[in-house]
């Protein structure tokens, strides 16, 4: 029973432990997220690492009710949007 007892611990311990690495991985990637909507175009080219063109055109082509308006507008193309759709948000201001 003792035996049961520690396995069941030990179990106990390995899931919270995975569990609470789970929820700080998550929320720093929530930090790193940047708002296209209020961002300043030299934020977002350090930020998402895009060139001065393209940041000032995600500044023009404001507000985006979406980040998908991204596309919809043209402003980048698809290649582009497929690698920093995971570090944007899209709030209103």
């Amino acid at each position: 029973m003792k035996v049961l007892s520690f396995l069941g611990a030990v179990g106990l311990g390995i899931f919270s432990g995975a569990w609470i690495i789970a929820l700080r991985r998550r929320s720093a990637a929530q930090k790193s997220l940047i708002n296209i909507n209020e961002a300043s175009q030299e934020d977002i080219m350090q930020l998402l690492g895009l060139d001065s063109y393209v940041a000032e055109q995600i500044v023009e082509h404001r507000p985006y009710p979406s980040k998908l308006d991204l596309l919809g507008r043209m402003v980048v193309t698809p290649d582009l949007y497929n690698s920093i759709k995971n570090n944007i948000v899209c709030k209103a201001s």
